[in-house]
């Protein structure tokens, strides 16, 4: 054999053994940011990555999981299609309720009649215990939807079935307890059914249980003494979205011979969801700090809160549905600046529920 050919026979091994490398070799899992064409990595000034939580990137992220999620919930076809002159006029009534100077009743949600005093025990920590217990018991149905909730996958934190009140003050703990009754006093709102896409409302809640639990569980390492803010703060984010399909599927309902638009529905919920929130907020007349992290104001410690609650909670929910990879779902949460160390624990709970 020539060493011509024997040279050969070498080089086309080599290439071989690269194609190989190249197709086997481990890769590392692409962010969602990343495959919108965004910058793979948070950096820092001097251009390394950096642990420390991006506020815009982290709402830059929330939004687009968050249209994935309202696609998969209003089954979308995921290109829209030009929108026909009557479901244009739908959207022009929807924008014209839902951004009236008067807020429409009929569309907002009243705040819970026990919320006022919810929130003056949470003012009052030495007597927070035995005030949030006379909350509570004072309604069998709230206090039949807080042990509900302490004893579901997302937040039971003990083996043993939490059966009173009292015994979820010890497990959980006040401020862990006070996010569940607000989740308690709120979960009625998004029991309505609906004939039209009543998968919305479902997946909203279920990403709403998910988020709350993410936010306080980041709270506890990053703002340890809101941790029921945070919790709060995913409550009143996901007011926002349930009014925009409300109001939208009244307005479709005045023309019952148009079948609703599925991906109009998406561009309204994303659209207008985090608006309606906010406007809800403000006639909640809920604190200054609330109004501005809804408002994703980055001076406020809470912003970070909630996208972080939001982000991971629609995160897990859609590998629960096959959508993204847990790697996806966990690069894309570095990729914001979450370190390892907060996001490992509550990725965790949340896959664990499943």
């Amino acid at each position: 054999m020539s060493g011509v050919v024997v040279v050969g026979i070498v080089i086309a091994v080599l290439l071989g053994g690269l194609a190989a490398w190249l197709i086997y070799r481990p890769r590392k899992p692409q962010t969602l940011l990343a495959s919108r064409g965004v910058a793979a990595s948070v950096k820092s000034r001097g251009g390394a990555p950096t642990s420390v939580p991006d506020a815009s990137r982290a709402e830059l992220a929330n939004n687009l999981v968050t249209e994935r999620l309202w696609k998969l919930a209003f089954a979308a076809a995921p290109e829209a299609q030009p929108l026909e002159p009557a479901h244009a006029r739908v959207r022009d009534g929807v924008f014209a309720v839902l951004q009236a100077d008067t807020l429409e009743p009929k569309y907002f949600p009243r705040r819970p009649t026990l919320m006022p005093q919810l929130l003056r025990a949470v003012d009052d920590p030495r007597s927070a215990p035995d005030k949030l217990a006379r909350i509570v018991a004072h309604d069998p149905v709230l206090t039949s939807d807080v042990l509900r909730l302490a004893n579901s996958p997302i937040y039971k934190t003990s083996p043993a079935p939490i059966e009173t009140i009292q015994r979820a003050i010890v497990v959980l703990g006040v401020d862990a307890l006070r996010g569940l009754v607000a989740t308690a006093m709120l979960q009625p709102v998004f029991r309505a059914t609906r004939s039209n896409f009543p998968r919305f409302p479902r997946m909203l809640w279920e990403r709403t249980e998910r988020a709350a639990c993410a936010a306080e569980l980041y709270a506890l390492k990053a703002l340890p003494a809101d941790r029921f803010e945070a919790q709060l703060l995913i409550l009143l984010s996901a007011l926002g979205p349930l009014v925009v399909y409300g109001a939208a599927l009244d307005l479709y309902s005045q023309r019952p011979r148009l079948t609703p638009n599925a991906t109009l529905l998406v561009d309204l919920t994303a659209a207008l969801g985090p608006q309606v929130s906010l406007r809800i907020a403000q006639q909640w007349e809920s604190s200054p700090r609330l109004v501005a992290a809804i408002e994703r104001s980055p001076a406020e410690a809470l912003t970070m809160a909630l996208c972080a609650g939001e982000l991971l909670g629609t995160l897990s929910l859609l590998q629960t549905q096959n959508v993204i990879t847990a790697e996806e779902g966990l690069a894309t949460a570095n990729d914001i600046g979450l370190a390892d160390t907060v996001v490992a624990p509550i990725w965790e709970r949340l896959t664990n529920s499943q």
